[in-house]
């Protein structure tokens, strides 16, 4: 299914979260301990999501798991900190460290003028958490999610559309989309600027609900992991002919936001 579009909703309704968009279909189980940097959010006690431990006290995620007014003002209201429950270290929902979130920060540009563009968002955490970081791919490193490049994507939403959530983390792997695919696909509301598509021609892999905010990781050269996308929407899941829709947080313009407001999460 697709995120409900903000201009839809009812004025009653405007300080009700955005449900999240994504999981993972076509996934298999994570290894414990493969990447203790992806984070199980729930938020309000009413929603799942998922997020990347990009710095010590940062995690990336989607702007509609984070915002309190989703889309529907000209600049969103975050969710306060005390709202978000963070389980960050495990595959398994739940599990791990439960950092305290001290504040959420929304993409500004993250309003109903913009549709489903600038879907990103910062929980910053009130103390720092010893595990692993993944950072956001550099300046130098947009060819890192070049389109054709096999990405992976991970997370601990449910595992079919309208499927239920499984007891460990899932992962796949996903092409990356030309940006001319992914909007024959979408049309007008994909916006190469802040958006990047994968999936594959035929579906069978993407994510669904609760996958939202999500990790697109791509390798280096190294074998190290770069973060290039956050799970934003789509039509449905693994449906084929619509690919998963990401935030372009690898570009500049959402990274340079990151940056900002997260200091070492990106990568140099």
């Amino acid at each position: 299914m697709t995120r409900l579009r903000p201009c839809l909703l009812a004025l009653a309704l405007l300080l009700v979260p955005a449900q999240s968009a994504h999981a993972i279909v076509g996934g298999t189980n994570v290894p414990a301990g493969k990447y203790p940097y992806v984070a199980d959010i729930t938020v309000d006690s009413a929603f799942g999501c998922t997020g990347t431990l990009v710095a010590p006290t940062f995690i990336v995620t989607a702007g509609h798991c984070s915002s309190l007014t989703p889309g529907a003002a000209s600049v969103p209201l975050g969710q306060p900190g005390q709202l978000v429950t963070v389980s960050v270290g495990s595959n398994k929902p739940g599990q791990g460290q439960h950092p305290a979130v001290k504040r959420t920060i929304v993409n500004t540009n993250y309003n109903i003028l913009n549709g489903d563009s600038y879907d990103v968002s910062l929980l910053e955490l009130a103390t720092p958490v010893s595990l692993p970081t993944v950072q956001v791919a550099g300046a130098s490193e947009t060819g890192l999610w070049a389109a054709g490049t096999t990405a992976t994507i991970a997370g601990f939403g449910v595992t079919s559309e309208g499927g239920n959530a499984p007891s460990v983390m899932q992962e796949a792997q996903v092409p990356i989309t030309t940006d001319a695919y992914a909007s024959n696909a979408y049309g007008s509301s994909f916006d190469p600027k802040t958006m990047l598509a994968a999936g594959f021609p035929n579906g069978g892999v993407d994510t669904c609900q609760g996958d939202s905010g999500g990790p697109l990781l791509v390798p280096t050269s190294t074998g190290a992991l770069r973060l290039a996308g956050d799970t934003s929407w789509g039509d449905g899941c693994a449906r084929p002919g619509k690919p998963g829709v990401y935030g372009r947080i690898g570009d500049s313009t959402l990274r340079e936001w990151i940056r900002t407001n997260a200091p070492g999460a990106v990568a140099p």
